[in-house]
């Protein structure tokens, strides 16, 4: 008896030992990112979506903290833009090991490459039109696991009414299904490649309470400063959507290509659907004081440089609203601003040090409404200061 009170009380002491090791760091994190730009437009484009203003604005400023203490990591987020305060990244997440992890909480939906990246680290100082498939921040639960050539991330989220409105007011509540898989068959410090593939099921949100669910899309001209609408659809008569992302990631020592495609299939009422597609492509090279891009195995992307690098990109982009065939058979009110939008693109991104970044992006966006004559044509040259700690 004696003996197994030893035991007993050694154990104890052994867990306390190990839990006095782990100890709980907190890092107060932060960034600002200051635009500029100025357009210039066509007829069509001052016709249909009047004049665009150049100026200034705030694309985010945001103050956060990040929390481990063992396995356990918590990270929360407060964002200020545009005069208005909203929570970003909130959630606590549980470490199996370094490459297997649960979180929940408000965060990114995975889908694609693009949802790998905050919008401090991309290339564009806006998305990609294609990357409008990727539904962005929601509350929800997520698994990753992954090895060195292989990383899969699946979730099940609620949809964006859950954050700001109760299940009285809004109706009944929308959900998402999402799973990103890739698959990195040459993957080294010099460089190499992954193909990745996403899928994800979305049950339509509800407007309010007693008003049809309906699922939309809004694009706008790659700018955040003046932000006029490009195309757009709303489908009030939608039930689900599906949509699928291919992507290619690949990198060789100051260089790198990166693509997507999405297509999407949104059913709707009277067996009726409407189809869209969209995707980008983007080539980026260190051309100033050259140095490795590295491979973030964490979240299958890639880390930008730090140390007074100056990165040169040329991108092209694709989207298409326009189901010819739903706006044949019986167009709504919410499809009228439908069209294609396609852009040119050419950047230059100066990364003083691992805080402080400067970007310059020119587009050139023609997108064509589709009921009306000619297309519109914006040209936007945008500048950016963004400090991040």
């Amino acid at each position: 008896m004696n003996k197994k009170l030893l035991l007993a009380f050694a154990a104890c002491l052994y867990m306390g030992a190990a839990s006095a090791q782990e100890k709980l760091e907190i890092k107060v994190t932060g960034r600002a990112l200051f635009d500029a730009a100025t357009y210039t437009q066509n007829a069509q484009a001052k016709s249909e979506d009047g004049k665009m203003n150049e100026g200034v604005g705030i694309r985010d400023m945001r103050v956060g903290l990040k929390a481990t203490y063992g396995k356990w990591y918590f990270r929360g987020d407060v964002s200020y833009s545009n005069n208005k305060v909203s929570l970003k990244d909130v959630y606590l997440q549980y470490s199996f090991n370094e490459n297997n992890f649960l979180r929940a909480g408000h965060y990114t939906a995975p889908f694609g490459l693009s949802s790998a990246y905050s919008s401090a680290k991309k290339e564009y100082l806006d998305e990609p039109e294609g990357n409008i498939y990727q539904p962005g921040r929601r509350i929800g639960v997520m698994h990753t696991i992954a090895n060195h050539n292989l990383w899969l991330q699946y979730g099940a989220f609620a949809d964006n009414s859950a954050l700001t409105t109760s299940t009285d007011k809004s109706g009944p509540q929308g959900y998402t299904i999402s799973g990103r898989f890739v698959y990195r068959p040459i993957m080294t410090d010099a460089g190499g490649f992954h193909v990745g593939f996403s899928g994800m099921h979305v049950k339509a949100e509800a407007v309010k309470e007693g008003e049809h669910a309906h699922i939309k899309y809004d694009k706008k001209y790659l700018t955040a400063v003046d932000k006029r609408t490009a195309t757009a659809i709303d489908i009030t008569d939608a039930r689900w959507e599906n949509k699928f992302t291919a992507e290619f990631q690949g990198i060789w020592h100051n260089y790198q290509l990166s693509s997507q495609y999405y297509w999407s299939h949104i059913s709707r009422d009277e067996n009726k659907s409407y189809n869209t597609d969209g995707f980008y492509v983007s080539a980026r090279g260190i051309i100033i004081n050259p140095a490795d891009y590295k491979y973030n195995y964490a979240c299958s992307g890639v880390d930008n440089p730090a140390d007074k690098n100056l990165e040169l990109m040329l991108g092209f982009g694709y989207l298409n609203l326009k189901d010819a065939k739903a706006l044949a058979d019986a167009p709504i009110a919410g499809m009228a601003k439908a069209g294609r939008m396609s852009d040119l693109s050419a950047g230059l991104s100066f990364f003083w040090n691992k805080y402080v970044t400067l970007r310059l992006n020119y587009h050139y966006i023609h997108s064509h409404t589709w009921d009306q004559p000619t297309a519109k044509v914006v040209n936007v040259v945008q500048m950016r200061v963004q400090y991040m700690f």
